[in-house]
Order: structure tokens, then sequence, then C-alpha cells
């Protein structure tokens, strides 16, 4: 039978990934991995669309919700396979961050009532003598809108390199912000700041209040499966615990290389 378990990376970040190892899927069957919240949000994990090859598969999601119990699931041949709730800690109620999950950006959350504008993908023709004009109607998209947000100079910095890096961002919540569900992906189109206008203790402050122009879009590469550690890890790893093969051979001498595939590197650092 098909086995899902979630468990979190906790040495791998702020906020940290969740680790979904999925076993004995059959050979040459289709797997389709989830997380979703209670509260009816729902995601793709990274690279969790494959084929299975009799063998275990591991995942990791890095754009999980936050703070609230996360259900991952998956389904084979029909059958949805659950993994006990897992809950993403973090300090703050929504981060920006880049797929990869290199660049997290913690931020509040200010009102501007959220605006948003639905692409209303229709088109009509104005001919002489017709009182009602032909139209072209094509199915509409969900658009984009504004985020207005502040953050200290630290987080500001990591701004900027989302905005340089010209791919989606990654909006995560709690699933409690107004109407914003609690993971979405968005491409910024603008980025307009200025300085908050506080005075603390005589000083200006340096935090800054963006407001952030974006489109609703999907994932660019989603059967992409992300790690939670590298090859680096495991040499830095390597240099403090098992600074040679027999050392590493004592360590690991129960473990198989399923649970090698698992292990988390960031312990041993």
């Amino acid at each position: 039978m098909v086995t899902i378990t979630a468990s979190l990376v906790t040495s791998a970040g702020s906020p940290p990934p969740v680790q979904i190892v999925i076993g004995d899927v059959p050979s040459g069957a289709e797997y389709v991995a989830t997380g979703n919240t209670g509260g009816g949000s729902s995601w793709g994990v990274p690279g969790g669309t494959g084929v299975g090859d009799g063998g275990q598969v591991v995942l990791v999601d890095n754009r999980s919700a936050l703070n609230t119990p996360v259900t991952y699931s998956v389904v084979v041949q029909g059958v949805t396979y659950s993994a006990p709730p897992v809950t993403v800690l973090h300090s703050g109620k929504a981060v920006l961050q880049s797929l990869d999950g290199q660049t997290s950006v913690d931020f509040v959350w200010l009102s501007n009532s959220l605006p948003r504008e639905p692409q209303i993908n229709v088109a009509t023709f104005n001919v002489p003598g017709r009182r009602r004009p032909p139209v072209r109607f094509a199915p509409g998209g969900d658009g984009g809108g504004e985020l207005l947000i502040r953050a200290d100079h630290a987080n500001n910095d990591a701004i900027w390199d989302l905005l340089h890096s010209g791919r989606p961002v990654l909006v995560r919540t709690d699933g409690t912000m107004r109407d914003w569900p609690a993971v979405e992906l968005i491409l910024l189109t603008s980025a307009p700041s200025r300085l908050w206008e506080a005075v603390e203790g005589g000083q200006l402050s340096t935090q800054r209040v963006w407001s952030l122009g974006f489109l609703f879009v999907d994932d660019p590469e989603p059967s992409r499966a992300l790690s939670a550690w590298t090859w680096d890890d495991f040499d830095e790893a390597a240099t403090v615990s098992f600074p040679t093969w027999n050392d590493f051979d004592a360590l690991f001498a129960s473990s198989t290389w399923d649970e090698f595939d698992t292990t988390e590197w960031g312990q041993y650092q």
C-alpha cells in the first residue's frame, strides 16, 4: 500500500521547508501530491506529479502555508493517501519568497483595501448601422492587483533581490489575511517605494513602504522537484561528523539508501 509522511526540515532555513516521503508507488503509476489547509487553500507540491518506479519518492515543499495545520496528500490510481498534518511555524504571518526558497522576506501587510482587477478577455466592434456591436468572447483571466507592504532595511535588500531575479514570487500566509489564499504565486510588474515617514528616538526610520503591482501566474516549472540540501551541505556535514569514510560507515552502518536520501544534513553541521 502507498504510504506518505510529512515532516519539517527545521535546520534548512526559515520558514522551514517540509519533506514529503511517498513510499511504494507502483511502477508505472502516476502520482499527484498536494498540500492543503482546513481553510480551503491548496497548492501543488514542487515536482509532485510523476510516475512511480516501485520505490521511494522524496519531495520538498518550500511554499507551504504558515502557522496553520497542513495536510499533504497523494493521489495514486484514483486513491487518496494523506499524511498527518504538520505546521510550519514562523514568527510572522506572511512572507514573500523566491521559488527556490533561498530568498525570504518578512514584511508588514498594510491596508490599501487590496485592490484587484480580473482580466476581461472580450472585445467589441463598432459597426455602422448596427445598434449593438458584434462581440468576440473569450474566457477571462485572474488578472492582478496591488499589495502595500512595509519592510525593514534588511528585508528591503531581499525585496530588491526578488525584483532583480525576474522570476515569479511566492506569497505565503496563514490563510487569514483578508480574502487572500494561504499560498499564491504572483509576478511583480511594478514596485514603487518610499521611506516610512515615522520618527523614533529623533531618527528617521529606515523602513520602506512598497506598492507592489502584480499579476497572478502559474508555476513556470511545476515538474521541478526541490531539495532541502545540496552536496555542499553534505560536504560541510562530513567535515564535522564523519571526516573519513570509516567514520561515515560507522555512523550510517544500519541505514538504507532511502534513509540516506531523507537525512537532515543540517543536524550534523
